[in-house]
């Protein structure tokens, strides 16, 4: 009998809701309520789900408490599904599967979301030819029901490309519907349907018109799965359970010092009346922003060639739909001046009749950790509103540096400047416990006007800060200066002592690191990062230069109990993270901006430091993996 069919078989839903899920409620692994999640053996969410599968039929005969149930080490030996929240945990992977265990499914055809809108904007996103041009979706909401979009957010929508027609009932498909995915919030799918929507939950019955990859990829870019508090809660429910888990919410009063805060680390006055809004992770954030410039006329939108991967195929995204937004890129690799390189980009960019232009720039960028001359920043600004008639925005990400204040010291140069701040706040603000998102507008009215219509955007959507985040957010956010600060310490005694160890081994090469210089963490830049291109050895091959990089990531992180191979950073944690950029925040980035990164065919490596660590020990590691590279 076929693997799939074995478990169909014993995996009845009386065993799953009685015996095994109990058991995995009760030997839940620490790991698994992270949001970020080793990257060196990750198995995707299909490889994942059959390895639970596997592990729930060997385990069918045990009970609950009894020698044989499910113990946290039998799910830590599974593996990961994916490396970050924003792309999936192993958590929501496990509701999944069970979920499409009842359905008789695979999880390829199983998606949860955080939002409720997602769902059905995801399907509608990946329409047309392969999901690039207008598509056309059905949705069926049952009889005596509202809609659940209204006719001025279907016109939001249509903006970008694609044709959503709500019906009321549930009768399936009519024949006239032709190549259109139809949807529908029924139970169970009748003839014609190819996906059913309904409790923040996808099912896709017909993988040939609703594509499970591209699904993914909207789920990842534009939203997030479930979170793991509000998984945790379903499979409670799901058990008949006691709900423990995503129980409490944060006060009015913690959410009003939450906002007052973000806008105080941006450097802008308190402002209740354009508070700062807060997503569900970083890209969900910035997919609100582009959504509501598109319904206000469109944007053109210059940005950084190797900002981080997910922005820029969210860019992509929009770039490729309606013609509203138009991406540019400028580039910072190497030696380049960021400066030179944005007034050349702005030089460059080609005439379009779209009423704004937004500048969106990380301080320090990523992975790069430079810094702009911010009058000549503003300046720019300024000219190319003067130049062009259109409205121009800057647009900052401060993920690595949230208590810069940029937003004052911008005023400082140029008070009539648009602009506003991005920040993820899955790093520093959470100290890693969620992801996270925030905009926070300046004092200028048309940057509060914006954030207001943003935040209406995104309620919609749904895609705002879930209760379990906002809690998190709420109880973590106090002390995120100091932390950084003493990251930044931390960064630059290691940086010092990586620098001495490649002198000693690398013949003498005095090995240059892209971070923040003190002149410039003295003013709040304090970045916990670093990143580097280690020396060509002598004499080594094309083959060895290219997997030098993941070479002396793999002998850092051997040692676990101070280094994790992970793409994320900002963690209160006593770990180093250490990842290549190419390989994986840049994974989207196209390949000939990611080459410009490489030095004598050696790739660039980033480490991302916590505010405490045995700093001794983290160096001595480093000078061994220095060692052993160069041997």
């Amino acid at each position: 009998m076929a693997e799939g069919a074995v478990a169909a078989a014993v995996l009845t839903e009386e065993l799953l809701k009685t015996q095994l899920v109990p058991q995995i409620l009760a030997s839940v692994p620490a790991d698994w309520r992270g949001t970020t999640f080793n990257n060196s053996n990750l198995l995707g969410r299909e490889a994942f789900s059959e390895r639970l599968l596997a592990l729930l039929v060997s385990k069918a005969g045990a009970k609950l408490g009894e020698e044989g149930a499910i113990t946290a080490d039998d799910l830590s030996a599974l593996g990961n599904a994916e490396d970050y929240l924003r792309v999936a945990t192993n958590f929501c992977c496990t509701y999944e599967t069970i979920m499409a265990q009842l359905r008789s499914m695979s999880i390829e055809q199983v998606f949860s979301f955080s939002s409720t809108a997602m769902p059905v904007v995801a399907v509608l996103m990946t329409q047309g030819a392969g999901g690039k041009s207008a598509g056309e979706v059905h949705l069926y909401h049952g009889e005596g029901e509202a809609a659940p979009f209204s006719a001025a957010q279907v016109a939001q929508l249509a903006l970008l490309g694609g044709t959503l027609v709500q019906h009321a009932g549930n009768a399936g498909a009519p024949a006239d519907h032709g190549a259109a995915a139809v949807l529908s919030t029924a139970a169970t799918a009748l003839p014609g349907v190819h996906a059913l929507v309904g409790d923040r939950m996808l099912y896709i019955v017909d993988t040939s018109v609703v594509r499970p990859h591209d699904v993914l990829v909207m789920r990842k870019r534009m939203a997030i799965p479930a979170t793991t508090p509000v998984c945790e809660a379903w499979l409670q429910a799901f058990c008949g359970a006691e709900q423990t888990a995503d129980a409490e919410a944060p006060t009015p009063d913690e959410l009003a010092g939450f906002n007052a805060h973000l806008q105080t680390l941006s450097g802008t006055a308190v402002n209740v009346g354009a508070p700062p809004v807060t997503f569900a992770a970083g890209l969900p954030t910035l997919a609100s922003l582009w959504l509501t410039l598109v319904k206000n006329g469109g944007a053109d939108v210059l940005m950084c060639s190797t900002a981080y991967g997910g922005s820029s195929e969210l860019m992509d995204i929009f770039n490729d739909r309606g013609g509203k937004i138009i991406k540019s890129k400028f580039h910072i690799q190497g030696d380049a001046p960021i400066d030179g390189s944005i007034q050349t980009a702005l030089d460059a960019m080609p005439p379009s009749d779209l009423p704004a232009m937004v500048l969106f720039v990380e301080i320090p960028t990523n992975p790069d950790q430079k810094i702009p001359d911010l009058a000549k920043l503003a300046a720019s600004c300024l000219a190319f509103e003067e130049r062009t008639g259109k409205a121009v925005m800057l647009l900052v990400d401060t993920t690595f540096a949230p208590g810069s204040e940029i937003l004052g010291k911008l005023q400082a140069h140029a008070p009539s400047l648009k602009a506003m701040v991005f920040v993820s706040m899955s790093k520093s603000v959470s100290r890693g416990l969620t992801t996270a998102g925030a905009l926070v507008a300046n004092h200028t009215a048309y940057a509060t006007d914006l954030i207001n219509e943003v935040a209406v955007t995104a309620a919609w959507l749904d895609t705002t800060g879930r209760r379990d985040q906002m809690l998190r957010l709420c109880r973590n956010h106090a002390g995120v200066k100091s932390r950084c600060e003493s990251a930044y310490a931390v960064t630059v005694a290691v940086g010092d002592a990586l620098r001495s160890s490649v002198a000693k081994h690398a013949a003498g090469f005095d090995m240059p690191l892209s971070y923040v210089r003190p002149e410039h963490a003295a003013t709040g830049f304090t970045s916990s990062t670093f990143s580097f291109n280690l020396p060509s050895p002598q004499g080594a091959t094309d083959e060895v230069l290219a997997g030098l990089a993941q070479r002396f990531v793999d002998l850092l992180t051997d040692d676990k109990k101070h280094f994790k191979p992970c793409v994320s950073f900002g963690q209160d944690n006593s770990l180093v993270y250490c990842t290549v950029p190419a390989t994986s925040t840049q994974g989207a980035i196209a390949a000939e901006d990611k080459a410009k990164q490489a030095v004598g065919g050696v790739q660039l490596v980033r480490l991302s430091f916590p505010p405490t660590i045995d700093v001794a020990a983290v160096q001595a590691r480093v000078e061994m993996a220095v060692a052993a590279a160069y041997a």
